[in-house]
């Protein structure tokens, strides 16, 4: 069996009244040329019963379906069973409250199909709220020196081919909210990053990583242990004004 050109990875746990969407938005896609695996965290609502709603529908589609429920070690735990039981060429992490938009995978694969040479590709993502109202569109093109200054680009928009764990390794789960940074500073002498400037999906910014000082302050110590900067005041400087940054945002907004 051919292997597919993309596996999707979904990590849940008690995701009930957002996962749902979510899987729907995978199912809707144009493209079928893919694998869905949706790693759960031994959820105790009724995500799993909405999981096993869906193989029916994929499998109509003939779309290889799969998942796991179990406990597990956070959210890039979930991802690394997701890397080790892909199949597909290119992978992704698409978040159990987030969506991607019908035409996405087909965007993907436009821009991969006869691309040889990068490893990484990244689009433009809108951030909505619990309404599904638009926030604001995030996402900017893969330069390592910014990414791990302040990383602007949109991991739900993005995929890696599946040789790029082979050279780097896997996520680093020790991490529970930036991780990803921890991988991309890796990821410098391997990663061969392309870009284009389409929306692709929505992430709904009430997660994990929305927990502004945890998640600077994760990062500081994945900066400070990867030693990702030669000059070893910036990684405190960037921790600072960014958080400074975002708590002058919230109080505007509140005004």
């Amino acid at each position: 069996m051919d292997k597919p050109f993309f596996s999707i990875v979904t990590a849940s746990y008690n995701s009930e009244k957002t996962i749902f969407d979510t899987i729907s938005s995978v199912l809707n896609q144009g493209f079928s040329d893919f694998e869905y695996l949706i790693i759960d965290g031994n959820s105790t609502d009724k995500t799993l019963q909405i999981i096993q709603s869906f193989e029916a529908s994929f499998e109509e589609k003939n779309i290889k379906y799969s998942y796991i429920s179990e406990k597990d070690n956070g959210i890039y735990d979930a991802w690394n069973k997701g890397i080790k039981l892909s199949s597909g060429k290119w992978i992704s992490f698409l978040g159990s409250d987030d969506e991607y938009l019908p035409d996405a995978l087909e965007h993907y694969y436009f821009y991969l199909k006869n691309d040889a040479n990068s490893n990484y590709i990244s689009s433009k993502v809108e951030l909505i709220n619990s309404k599904k109202e638009v926030l604001t569109v995030i996402g900017k093109p893969f330069v390592w020196k910014k990414v791990v200054r302040n990383m602007e680009i949109a991991q739900v928009g993005s995929f890696h081919k599946k040789e790029l764990f082979d050279d780097v390794g896997l996520f680093n789960d020790h991490y529970k909210i930036v991780g990803d940074l921890d991988f991309y500073i890796r990821c410098k002498d391997f990663i061969k990053p392309i870009y284009f400037e389409k929306i692709t999906a929505k992430m709904l910014n009430e997660g994990v990583s929305n927990q502004i000082y945890k998640a600077l302050k994760e990062a500081l110590d994945v900066k400070l242990i990867n030693k990702s900067s030669t000059l070893p005041l910036v990684p405190y400087y960037d921790f600072t004004t960014i958080l400074l940054k975002c708590y002058y945002n919230k109080l505007i907004k509140k005004k």
